[in-house]
């Protein structure tokens, strides 16, 4: 560093101070701006201080100390990266080379220090791209330069701007300049033709002599477009003209446009144009021309005639484009698209067109260049022709081009199918598309009259199930919708495929398609009715015909069709199937009587195999039609039975049964009494005897009557034709039962006895004699006095009847006795007889004993009676002389209850004096129960549920008596048929209800009961009638299995689908709906079995698999059909048989064992095993049969343990086996 003067410079900013004060230290500062970049700072500063010890007054002295110090800036980063300048211009020449630096002087520069004058540089702009910079990191200061990245084309871009950054790290620090390239255009293309290849199509039956197209050579220095500038003329120099018939020899466009005039930049454009137009390349390349020689003379080149003034003028030809299908307009189209001459005079611009290889089928006009063709083509021999073409100017000049001819294929070849005809097939109800065959044409012609299209154009059958589409070059037939074999005529669809081209108009052709459906077994075999109902006769002959039963199978092949139908039956073997034609026959005689219906299961099985097999299920119900050969036959022989004497009318007395085996008429039996028995009647129909009204009275004196009344004979025949009768009659021999219906009869009434006064006590003065004809204890009399008037002096032996005095008797005292005595006798229901007065008195009873007295004597005094009034019916009469008034007749109080009789007595003094006494006698009637109750009907008949509750309202019985007061009072009660309480009746009114116990239909489907009504537990008169109550059949039974368990043990696993398992079977005593049942699956069938819901038949609805389930316990419920519809349930087991049906599989997929040679014959190699799922232990081992002989000459194989033992001697070296 170059010492420092002493004394300080004053620089700008800089102050140096030394404060007096501050002795101790002198402190420096600054006292103005720094900048390290000014020259005069970037060096530092050296300064020398001195420091003078100051004395006490404060002045200096010379002690004094210098010291020097050297102040360095330090930089900071406040200064952009800056260019030399802020805009860059340039024109260079299009054909400098990548790499090629530019001429210009770029500089960057920082001005600070270090890392702070650390800056990039980079290009940013449009086609900035084409151009690279260098160095592109900078420090300080550097010069940039510019180089041509990628080839410049004057004919691409003509001029280049874009922007030139020199970026620092901070954001604000950015140097920018603007670049401005212009490219200069150098003449880079040589004179071609307008395209490189000409590329004509014509159709190869264009006719020979066709002017094909016309070659014309361009120059295409731009754009494809013609250039013509014209310099040194002020007007078009002939270039319209020139251009005009250019036009019309091309049929081009062309538009006429004048360049730009003046200023700099148009003379410079002028100059560079001119050289482009001369062809000269600034002199650094040959001089080249389009279509003619070069050129010696530039002011030769593009000279179209003298002129003056030049400028500039551009022509430029745009060529059209043509469409046309008209093939002959090929030529005008063909032509070339660009359009140019050579604007040379004379020789040099006259240019020609020649072939470099004449070809044979085209020739070219050399003047005019129109290509002309010479033979046929044929598009099917050679597609495409490729020529090369020379154009040669006067100066000899060659340009070369190339014509590409394609011969347009004309639609002359019709599609051809690869085979005559195709075959494919599939199965039917396949549901996802399927192919079912490929076919294929060729056709000779190309694009697009090769391109072919196939449809379907006919089909026999379901034309619309068919689709054809391309697959890989082929035309793949699909069926889109499963077909049905049973729907396809014989199984066949015969399509026809036609194949058409894409020519105008369209080639076509056809081939036929035969497709074969090929039947599954999907249909289960029909019988033509789920139910046979059949009759025979019972005397039909083992052998003969019973039915045809007929199944059909929809499948339509033999395979799986009708023809393979094999029928089976099972149930009975009275019956016999033909396996093949259906015809049910009889093995043996029939005997309805034994068995009237047959129910036959048939089967049809089709031609499938395993789960494939397919079963229909008929039932065959079979009635056996009676014929009458069997005579009705007694039950019983003889009957008896018990009648209550004096039965009412249709009392019933016994039911007889003649059962006849036979069936309807045949074994309906008419009953009939013979001889005739006027005491009884029977049901032809039924056999029920009852009375027929006529008294029965066992006490009857009558011997006929009495033996009919005993003896009943019944014969019965059938109503088979002929009729047949019973063998033998039958008797009804009837115990006719005692009633109490006879009172004791008094045999001597009147009761009258004279007994002289004066007897001892105990004297016998009367016998009384009573009878009674009934039976037993009803016939047993008992006697009694039940009283005397005016006293009792007497005693009467109950059993004996003698009347025995108690009293010594006193005629003065009492001279008349008047007594009362009963009879009764023994009966549940005693019935009594009296001696007193009555209504049922007899004839000349005693009514009352008048006395009439006269003070007279003699004659005077004799008195006569009579009666005089109330007795108009003369039902009374009194003695003429004792006054006795008696009964003429029986009285009947229910007819006149009193009587008023008016007695006169006249004595017998002279005629005319006769004197008179009148008395007035009543007589009143007293009840006696001596009326029967009378029932309103003869019998009672009613109908009601078996379920009404107890106190139901049945009916009422009514029965009245004519009796009065208590006689006539009538209570009722049930007799007889009433055992279990099932009915009870109102004691009072005869309302007949349920009783305490419930109705059984099923038990008791009727009732008889006898109800009595009388008028008290101690009279006898009583009545009967007979109530019978039908117990209608109410829904209260639950249907009953026969079993609670079914079983069926061993079904096979193969069994099809509809094989018979079981049957199952209920009863439900109930009727109608209610004893109807329908049958169902509730649980355990994992949808392998159904059971008809009528009859009860257990069958399969799906394949059974032993490996997956070997047993089945199943719930079945039967339902009756009517409300409250009651249930029943069983179970039905089912174990499967286990069968070979599953695929058999070595334990390991190979073996390989090493033996030693020449090992002894026997030895065992190894054990091969396998096993099944079956698990059945029935697995045999045999060799392959492809095992080559050799190995089986040395090897053998134990079939049933699977061990392979040596059978002959092995050699390696020879690989044979020694026997």
């Amino acid at each position: 560093m170059p010492p420092r003067p002493e004394a300080p410079r004053c620089l700008p900013g800089v102050m140096l101070n030394y404060p007096q004060r501050q002795f101790r230290f002198g402190a420096l500062t600054v006292n103005g701006q720094l900048d390290r970049e000014n020259p005069l700072y970037s060096a530092g500063f050296t300064l020398t201080v001195k420091a003078t010890e100051l004395k006490e007054d404060r002045s200096p002295s010379d002690a004094t100390v210098m010291t020097t110090f050297t102040i360095l800036l330090i930089d900071r980063n406040d200064n952009a990266p800056k260019f030399n300048s802020s805009e860059y211009r340039l024109h260079i020449t299009e054909l400098a080379q990548v790499g090629f630096a530019l001429p210009l002087f770029i500089q960057a520069e920082d001005k600070d220090e270090g890392v702070n004058s650390m800056f990039q540089v980079f290009l940013t702009g449009n086609n900035s791209e084409y151009f690279t910079i260098s160095p592109t990191a900078v420090q300080g200061r550097a010069d940039i330069r510019m180089r041509v990245a990628v080839p410049l084309d004057f004919e691409n871009i003509r001029s280049y701007s874009f922007s030139l950054f020199a970026n620092e790290s901070m954001s604000d620090h950015v140097g920018f300049a603007r670049i401005f390239i212009e490219l200069i255009n150098e003449n880079d293309n040589r004179p071609i033709f307008s395209k490189p290849l000409y590329n004509i199509s014509l159709p190869e039956n264009t006719p020979p002599g066709t002017s094909l197209l016309r070659i014309l050579v361009c120059n295409t220095e731009t754009e494809g477009v013609i250039s013509v500038w014209t310099a040194g003329f002020d007007n078009h120099c002939h270039a319209n003209t020139r251009a005009a018939i250019i036009g019309a020899l091309m049929g081009l466009s062309l538009t006429w446009e004048r360049g730009s005039k003046g200023g700099r930049q148009a003379s410079r454009e002028k100059s560079v144009l001119r050289e482009i137009c001369r062809g000269e390349g600034r002199q650094r390349r040959k001089r080249r021309s389009s279509g003619c020689r070069e050129e010696k003379q530039a002011a030769d080149t593009f000279q179209f005639g003298p002129s003056t003034d030049c400028r500039a003028t551009q022509v430029k030809l745009y060529y059209n484009s043509f469409s046309s299908r008209d093939p002959s307009a090929a030529t005008q189209q063909a032509a070339c698209q660009c359009a140019a001459t050579d604007g040379d005079a004379g020789t040099f611009g006259i240019v020609r067109y020649y072939f470099s290889d004449e070809p044979d089928q085209f020739s070219v006009d050399d003047e005019t260049g129109w290509v002309i063709l010479r033979a046929a083509l044929d598009y099917e021999l050679m597609r495409r022709f490729t020529l090369t073409i020379l154009a040669r100017d006067g100066g000899g000049e060659e340009t070369t081009g190339r014509i590409r001819v394609n011969v347009l294929d004309v639609n002359d070849n019709a599609p051809l199918f690869q085979k005559e005809a195709y075959v494919g097939s599939l199965r039917e109800n396949e549901q996802a598309v399927q192919p079912v065959a490929r076919v294929r044409a060729t056709d000779d012609d190309s694009p697009p009259n090769n391109f072919l299209t196939y449809t379907i154009t006919s089909a026999s059958a379901f034309l619309s199930y068919f689709s054809i589409v391309m697959v890989e070059g082929y035309a793949v037939i699909s069926v889109t919708r499963p077909l049905d074999y049973e729907q396809v005529p014989k199984g066949m669809v015969y399509l026809t495929v036609m194949a058409k081209d894409g020519g105008n108009p369209a080639l076509n052709s056809t081939v036929p398609v035969t497709v074969e459906v090929i039947d599954e077994n999907d249909n289960p075999p029909e019988f033509s009715k789920p139910s046979y109902i059949v009759k025979i006769p019972e005397n039909i002959i083992a052998g003969a015909t019973v039915l045809l039963v007929n199944a059909t199978d929809l499948d339509a092949s033999r395979e799986f069709g009708q023809a393979s139908l094999i029928y089976s039956l099972e149930g009975s073997s009275q019956f016999r199937l033909n396996s093949r034609s259906g015809e049910i026959t009889t093995t043996a005689l029939l005997d309805r009587e034994l068995k009237s219906e047959y129910i036959l299961i048939v089967r049809a099985v089709d031609g499938g195999v395993g789960p494939q097999q397919k079963t229909g299920i008929a039932t065959v119900n079979i009635t056996i039609l009676d014929i009458n050969d069997n005579v009705p036959m007694w039950s019983e022989d003889p009957y008896h039975t018990n009648v209550v004497e004096m039965s009412p009318i249709n009392t019933d007395v016994i039911s007889v049964l003649a059962v006849d085996p036979d069936n309807g008429l045949n074994g309906t039996v008419r009953y009939s009494i013979s001889p005739e028995n006027p005491f009884y009647t029977i049901s032809s129909s039924t056999g029920k005897i009852r009375t027929s009204g006529l008294t029965l009275d066992r006490e009857s004196s009558n011997p006929r009557d009495a033996v009919l009344m005993r003896t009943i004979i019944i014969s019965a025949v059938d109503r088979g034709t002929p009729p047949l009768h019973a063998s033998a009659s039958t008797t009804v021999f009837v115990n006719l039962l005692d009633l109490n219906d006879n009172d004791p009869t008094f045999l001597n009434l009147p009761f009258v006895a004279e007994v002289p006064e004066g007897l001892p006590i105990g004297s016998s003065v009367f016998k009384v004699q009573v009878e009674d004809p009934d039976e037993d204890k009803n016939g047993l009399i008992t006697m009694a006095l039940q009283m005397g008037m005016p006293r009792l002096d007497f005693v009467l032996n109950t059993s004996t009847g003698v009347l025995s005095s108690m009293a010594v008797l006193d005629r003065e005292q009492i001279g008349q006795y008047h007594l009362r005595i009963i009879a009764f006798d023994a009966g549940k229901f005693p019935r009594t007889s009296t001696s007193t007065l009555t209504e049922s008195v007899p004839r000349d009873h005693i009514v009352s004993r008048l006395s009439c007295s006269d003070n007279d004597a003699g004659l005077n005094a004799e008195l006569s009676y009579f009666i005089t009034g109330g007795n108009q019916d003369g039902k009374f009469s009194v003695g003429f002389r004792d006054g006795v008034v008696r009964t003429v007749v029986g009285l009947d109080r229910e007819t006149q209850a009193a009587y008023t009789l008016v007695v006169e007595a006249i004595d017998n003094g002279p005629a005319g004096s006769r004197r008179t006494g009148t008395a007035t006698v009543f007589v009143e009637v007293q009840d006696v129960n001596d009326n029967r109750p009378i029932f309103l009907q003869n019998s009672y008949e009613t109908s009601i549920l078996e379920s009404v509750t107890q106190g139901t309202s049945i009916l009422q019985v009514q029965a009245t008596d004519a009796d009065q007061g208590e006689n006539g009072g009538v209570l009722y009660r049930i007799l007889t048929g009433n055992s279990n309480s099932l009915f009870s009746i109102d004691r009072q009114s005869g309302l007949l209800t349920r009783g305490r116990r419930a109705l059984d239909r099923e038990t008791s489907s009727s009732h008889v009961l006898e109800v009595e009504a009388y008028n008290s537990d101690e009279g006898s008169m009583r009545s009967f009638v007979r109530v019978i109550i039908y117990v209608d059949d109410a829904n209260d039974e639950a249907p009953v299995f026969t079993q609670q368990q079914y079983n069926r043990l061993g079904l096979r696993e193969t069994a099809g689908v509809g094989t018979s398992v079981i049957v199952v079977r209920a009863t439900d005593p109930d009727t109608g709906d209610g004893g109807a049942v329908a049958y169902a699956l509730v649980t355990g069938s994992d949808r392998k079995f159904e059971v008809d819901v009528s009859t009860g038949l257990v069958t399969t609805v799906d394949y059974l698999d032993y490996e997956t389930k070997t047993t089945y316990l199943m719930n079945v419920s039967v339902t009756d059909q009517a409300p409250p519809f009651h249930k029943g349930f069983c179970t039905v087991y089912v174990t499967l048989l286990n069968e070979l049906d599953e695929a058999v599989a070595f334990l390991s997929a190979g073996y390989e064992v090493s033996l030693g040679e020449n090992i002894a014959t026997g030895t065992e190699v190894t054990q091969v095993q396998a096993q099944s799922a079956d698990n059945l232990n029935q697995l045999t081992y045999r060799f392959d049969p492809d095992t080559s002989p050799s190995a089986l000459a040395l090897f053998k194989i134990d079939s049933v343990t699977g061990r392979i033992t040596v059978t002959g001697l092995l050699d390696r070296e020879k690989a044979i086996c020694t026997p």
